[in-house]
């Protein structure tokens, strides 16, 4: 099963890599003057003939000396300073840039500028036809509008974000499903030999760990690859991390602390050397307190959901939330091409589902309590 799983992340990684390199070439092939303007490409819109008694170089002048900046569909673009000539034909020409690289305030303004735009959702793969004129940095127009096809993000580095994002995302599950979702190694114990192909059960803290750390990962590879902007992490996601990441820990400690699991795995291993040593030795004994002395993988959602005493609420509300979060981020995400600023109550939220986790955590039976006295040895 886990080798199925391996073999289908990397064959939808590989996937990804083979559209990617076609969705490249393809547009090679297809580029034309008609194409749309893609973000980070200057955009240029000829204003026609200037006013009646006014000669191109000196209106292109004045409109130069204004500090125009750029204006999409009513929303002022920041920083996007225009520049202003003459064409062949003695029309005006306005060119502006449409960059949303860089790093600090001034690129996220530019790129919430755009967000605003296009009305509200960021479509990197769509084009939208926006009415684009020019005017000041402190609002309104001075040029008329002119209607201007825009896409969010070219072909070819959507393709390029979605390998990278593709191949770090196979990277973490390879990881989770590999070794690093697994609670930590069991140490043996003294005449009860640990299975051949021992696998431990999954944790739940290290899967919401992995999880966060996967989506972070890949959506600031994703966005750098489009943007070219490497300051993109928020302080709420470094909030967030810092509770998933306290979490784990304070599971990881817990999982370690000699407790009254350790107690019943002891008398597990007991009852199993007692019936090994009997005559015939009590095959069915020695297999149910190995279980016990050894807990074994039941699978990914048993894992996550379940202790010894059986299926837990507090797992499965940490488990839902943290999906539903973690979607709704990489969809905010995909939105606006920026990690989103998670409010403090959904920060909260989230540290009220990690604590009520922990808290039960304290209180769970990982090893069932033995049921009957050891067999003697015969």
């Amino acid at each position: 099963m886990q080798r199925t799983i391996i073999r289908t992340i990397f064959a939808a990684a590989l996937g990804t890599t083979l559209a990617a390199g076609t969705l490249c070439a393809a547009q090679a092939q297809t580029a034309s003057i008609d194409s749309p303007v893609v973000l980070g490409q200057p955009l240029t819109l000829n204003l026609g003939a200037p006013p009646s008694g006014t000669d191109c170089p000196t209106q292109a002048a004045a409109l130069n000396a204004q500090g125009l900046v750029l204006v999409a569909n009513g929303q002022t673009i920041p920083g996007a300073r225009a520049s202003f000539g003459c064409s062949a034909k003695g029309e005006l020409v306005g060119t502006a840039s449409t960059s949303i690289a860089g790093n600090g305030d001034d690129a996220a303004q530019r790129r919430a500028a755009w967000q605003t735009a296009f009305s509200g959702f960021f479509s990197l793969s769509g084009t939208k036809t926006l009415p684009v004129a020019f005017g000041p940095a402190t609002g309104g127009m001075t040029t008329a509008p002119k209607l201007v096809a825009i896409q969010g993000a070219s072909d070819r580095d959507l393709g390029l974000a979605g390998l990278w994002f593709a191949l770090v995302a196979a990277g973490f599950l390879f990881a989770f499903f590999r070794h690093f979702g697994r609670m930590d190694s069991i140490t043996p114990v003294q005449g009860v030999p640990m299975p051949a192909n021992y696998r431990a059960p999954y944790s739940l803290a290290r899967f919401q760990l992995l999880w966060w750390s996967g989506i972070v990962t890949a959506s600031y590879v994703a966005i750098l690859t489009i943007t070219g902007s490497m300051d993109t992490v928020t302080t709420g996601t470094m909030a967030l991390m810092g509770i998933v990441g306290g979490t784990s820990v304070l599971a990881a400690f817990q999982d370690r602390r000699p407790g009254d699991d350790e107690t019943r795995r002891q008398q597990h291993a007991a009852t199993y050397r007692a019936a090994a040593a009997a005559n015939p030795p009590d095959q069915a004994t020695m297999a149910a307190s190995l279980d016990e002395v050894y807990p074994p993988t039941q699978g990914l959602l048993p894992d996550l959901l379940s202790d010894a005493a059986g299926y837990n609420i507090h797992r499965l509300q940490l488990l839902a939330w943290t999906m539903v979060l973690g979607i709704t981020f990489l969809y905010e995400v995909t939105r606006t091409l920026g990690m989103p600023e998670l409010s403090a109550n959904l920060l909260a939220l989230t540290g009220i589902s990690n604590g009520t986790y922990f808290g039960f955590k304290l209180q769970e039976q990982q090893v069932a309590t033995p049921t009957g006295p050891a067999p003697a040895a015969g």
